[in-house]
């Protein structure tokens, strides 16, 4: 964190404090409802500032344009609205501003009727966006209706003198046709931080699923040889090209909801009003990272579990228990065994590389992923270079500390350092580790929903508690039988002393 990001924590601490105070004076009647709310929307503000966001992925644009240039619009569950091409008008244009990076809403509402061209000016919508869906959180959980919170956000002053003033900016064709939209979309500061947390997840595609299950076509593992053709003269009798039937399969992508909810006690939102619900989100949204990495790396859907520690197969389950991951997947002649040694480039990354076998030769499709001792034994290896060795220049994955001829090596807390010397968990000798060597075009991942977030009031409401809700819909796949298709390569009985 540096010195600017240290003092916008400070200073959002700062205005926390000052927000708490206010709402104590306006039970007293010192202040008035209007004075609480210019409190709130600078912890608000505070908040984008500490927590600079990304933009939401809700939407995306696609290729398919018009001769006034403007672009597709399809959302996370693959329908197309508004005839395949970007709004103009209404709330469907402010939702798509809003999930749109800034420079794409740049680029496909540049030759239309109501151009954005200024991606400074979007990034404050979201930014403002963002913000009325906390306050939207807050005054719909009708908690402070005796203080004088209005329950619908629309009759604050926020919404009036900060919020409407964009919506109209946005949305400028027909006056007043989406002034009453009211973004419900996740926070995007939520999305960075999870953004930034996943190493392994991040490294494979993301498509969306319209259905679950969803079946993607695929081509056939192996090609057909098309063979030779001698010339042909005669008018009669003519040879003919070799017949070739293109194979195809069907990948099958299955998603797993993922969720997780946190208790808030109404003391504790009342003393922290519209910053404590978004760092309990932000919580949640944490440890749904850290589930999505342990799941694709530590994931076996069968009972039992590959290791003896997942034992709860029920609802709610393990996470580890959603999919078959990484380790799982990796075929039997895949892996090495280096009998409780010390981690080398030769006995360990390129073992893996030979035994992925065509899967192990593009060095711009392969990472090498280790645990924190895996890496620490790696650097006494001359054949590892670190980051500061290949320069700032070099395009560095997320927890990526060093490569191997070429290709990162990535470092992640999920891959287990007391494991056998099978390479399972089985609670009895617990100093080994193991390293994966991956094709990252050999996996994807799968999305259902989107992430969502849920304040529930009444279940716990005589208990005097909320609770937050996070959950999504993913899945994870190999793109080829794992069994016989090596897409990883696993050394195993890596000494983790």
């Amino acid at each position: 964190m540096d010195e600017q990001e240290k003092q916008a924590v400070e200073e959002l601490k700062g205005a926390v404090a000052t927000l708490t105070q206010s709402v104590a004076d306006l039970k007293d009647g010192l202040i008035d409802q209007e004075t609480v709310e210019k409190v709130a929307l600078e912890v608000v503000e505070k908040q984008a500032a500490a927590n600079p966001g990304l933009v939401k992925q809700g939407f995306k644009p696609d290729d398919n344009g018009d001769a006034n240039g403007t672009g597709g619009l399809t959302t996370q569950d693959g329908d197309v609205r508004s005839t395949n091409k970007i709004p103009l008008e209404g709330a469907e244009r402010l939702q798509a501003i809003q999930s749109l990076r800034p420079k794409e809403v740049v680029r496909w509402t540049k030759n239309t009727k109501a151009p954005l061209a200024d991606a400074e000016e979007i990034e404050e919508f979201q930014r403002v966006a963002d913000g009325m869906a906390i306050l939207s959180a807050i005054c719909q959980s009708g908690r402070f209706k005796e203080s004088g919170w209005p329950e619908d956000p629309r009759e604050t002053r926020y919404f009036e003198d900060e919020f409407k003033p964009w919506v109209q900016a946005m949305d400028s064709v027909t006056a007043g046709e989406g002034d009453e939209w009211v973004p419900t979309l996740m926070s995007g500061s939520m999305i960075e931080r999870i953004t930034l947390q996943l190493r392994v997840a991040a490294l494979f595609p993301t498509i969306n699923m319209p259905s679950n299950p969803f079946e993607v076509p695929g081509r056939a593992i192996s090609r057909s040889r098309l063979g030779t053709k001698v010339e042909e003269t005669g008018d009669t009798g003519q040879g003919k090209f070799q017949l070739v039937t293109p194979g195809t399969r069907k990948v099958t992508m299955t998603a797993v909801k993922l969720g997780g909810r946190a208790l808030v006690s109404k003391e504790f939102e009342e003393d922290a009003m519209v910053a404590v619900l978004p760092f309990i989100q932000d919580e949640l949204t944490e440890f749904m990272a850290a589930d999505l990495e342990d799941a694709i790396i530590n994931g076996d859907s069968s009972n039992p579990h590959i290791d003896s520690d997942v034992t709860d197969f029920t609802d709610p389950s393990d996470p580890r228990t959603a999919w078959d991951g990484l380790r799982n997947l990796a075929a039997a002649a895949a892996k090495t065994d280096i009998a409780n040694a010390d981690p080398t480039v030769l006995n360990s990354l390129r073992a893996n590389r030979t035994k992925m076998g065509k899967y192990g030769i593009a060095l711009g499709d392969l990472v090498h992923i280790t645990s924190i001792i895996g890496y620490m034994k790696l650097l006494s290896d001359t054949n590892v270079y670190t980051v500061d060795k290949y320069g700032a220049g070099a395009t560095i994955l997320s927890g990526e500390l060093g490569r191997a001829d070429g290709a990162p090596i990535l470092v992640s807390e999920y891959v287990r350092q007391d494991l056998n010397a099978t390479g399972v968990f089985d609670n009895v000798t617990t100093n080994r580790s193991i390293i994966l060597t991956v094709n990252k075009r050999g996996y994807v991942i799968g999305q259902r929903r989107g992430l969502t977030v849920q304040v529930l009031r009444e279940l716990y409401a005589e208990s005097d508690q909320d609770a937050v809700v996070v959950s999504w819909r993913k899945a994870f796949t190999p793109w080829y039988p794992a069994a016989s298709q090596f897409l990883v390569g696993l050394t195993y009985n890596v000494k983790a002393v």
